[in-house]
């Protein structure tokens, strides 16, 4: 057995995508280098079904988590025991299967893994995916090897163990597609995996001027208010106007379009940095901590996008913004050529080298 092969690394993340598809990249890079992979997630979150896709795993674990209420609630004392079972699984598995590294994407299960781990000596790594530290991250800051981020964070300027590296889902996407067709009519309209009640009711009102001005637009609104709208929506759907519940294809909607109007989740602001697309980012009010403010806020300061506050967002509002980015073609060039200034091009061979000095 090669050095290599007897080495073996964990992932952990879970509840949201935007923990996992940063992982997906590395995990395959460092199996191919010849690294063991394994992964450890929760029973209920989005993640199984992505993770057992990829045939990248020697093994996963899927463990029962949920988070704290913020009040006084039953639920609080079925979550501590939670957590207790889930320590000592977790140990369980970090034993028996001679873990060398633990790598931990964010969400509750993360911090916990991260926890037993620093607790049993291993080395661990940590990546924050938005422009605010998460609080499983921010709890377990301190006791891992590494923390690697995708934004600057002002709080850790200074602070030698925290390294920006991007988010190595950038890297995957830029590297898949160097070359793409855009359209010049195309918008494509996103309120993220749940969807954006107000984001697809605006989308809608628009939907006749947006076919008077002879654009294509796709809206994807999320199953529920698909399900909810779904007469209103059949009527308006057009050969110029597609909406869509959800796609799994949302990646070759987004190469097409000229202009992206979008919440400002980590996974979708790390595709649209990829592949340089103009952006209006309209972030979600009801993330904990703004996070998404925060990324978008990121965008804005480099004028790499655009932002629209959701309380602002009007008929009018949106097209004020929209109208010159589809229409002036030396300001979408510019807000291109700053994407390209971004600092992240090379987040994925970054978070490999991390990795490896560490393994």
């Amino acid at each position: 057995i090669t050095m290599k092969e007897s080495k073996k690394i964990v992932f952990v993340g879970g509840g949201t995508l935007g923990h996992i598809y940063p992982l997906l990249p590395v995990a395959k890079v460092l199996k191919q280098k010849g690294y063991e992979i394994y992964f450890i997630g929760t029973k209920k979150g989005l993640e199984k079904e992505l993770i057992e896709k990829t045939n990248l795993f020697t093994q996963t674990f899927y463990i029962s988590m949920q988070g704290l209420k913020r009040s006084l609630s039953l639920k609080n004392i079925q979550t501590f025991i939670l957590y207790i079972k889930a320590k000592k699984t977790i140990k369980d598995i970090l034993q028996k299967y001679q873990i060398h590294l633990v790598i931990g994407m964010g969400g509750y299960i993360s911090g916990v893994t991260l926890k037993v781990a620093t607790r049993m000596n291993l080395k661990t790594i940590l990546h924050e995916q938005n422009a605010v530290m998460g609080l499983s991250n921010r709890i377990v800051l301190d006791q891992v090897d590494r923390a690697l981020l995708s934004f600057p964070i002002e709080e850790f300027s200074n602070n030698q163990h925290v390294k920006v590296i991007g988010n190595p889902r950038t890297s995957e996407i830029k590297n898949q597609y160097p070359i793409f067709y855009e359209d010049p009519k195309n918008i494509l309209i996103v309120g993220g995996s749940r969807g954006s009640e107000k984001m697809n009711d605006i989308a809608l009102l628009l939907s006749p001027i947006f076919q008077e001005k002879g654009y294509h637009v796709t809206l994807i609104t999320g199953k529920t208010y698909y399900e909810k709208r779904e007469d209103k929506i059949k009527q308006i759907s057009s050969p110029t106007f597609t909406i869509l519940p959800f796609t799994h294809q949302f990646i070759s909607y987004l190469l097409k379009a000229w202009v992206v109007i979008s919440r400002s989740g980590a996974t979708t602001m790390s595709e649209i940095i990829a592949l340089r697309k103009v952006a209006i980012f309209i972030p979600s009010p009801n993330v904990t901590k703004h996070h998404q403010e925060k990324n978008a806020q990121y965008m804005e300061q480099y004028q790499a996008a655009k932002v629209l506050q959701e309380s602002h967002l009007t008929k009018q509002s949106l097209l004020e913004v929209l109208e010159p980015l589809m229409n002036q073609y030396q300001l979408h060039q510019k807000i291109k050529e700053n994407i390209s200034k971004l600092p992240f091009s090379s987040s994925l061979d970054l978070f490999v080298e991390e990795v490896e000095k560490y393994l």
